[in-house]
């Protein structure tokens, strides 16, 4: 399981509210981002700071199984 932000690739996102956090020139420079993951929940969110402008979260629950032993995991590209 994987989140990605860019629409063309091979990510889980449904886009709740605004656009890609990567898009626009607002973007670029300093940002921060708040990332929430509850698995008895089925929830991963990923949400642009500090006014939650962007918001993306999973796009199918099913895709959060409970028997799999989860790792967090960033890598972030330039």
């Amino acid at each position: 399981m994987s989140y990605n932000d860019l629409s063309n690739c091979n990510g889980i996102t449904k886009y709740i509210k605004g656009n890609p956090m990567q898009s626009g020139s607002k973007y670029k420079g300093k940002h921060s981002f708040e990332i929430r993951i509850h698995l008895d929940e089925k929830l991963l969110r990923v949400a642009s700071l500090p006014d939650y402008s962007s918001i993306a979260e999973l796009d199918d629950l099913n895709k959060i199984d409970s028997k799999v032993n989860y790792r967090f995991f960033l890598a972030i590209a330039n």
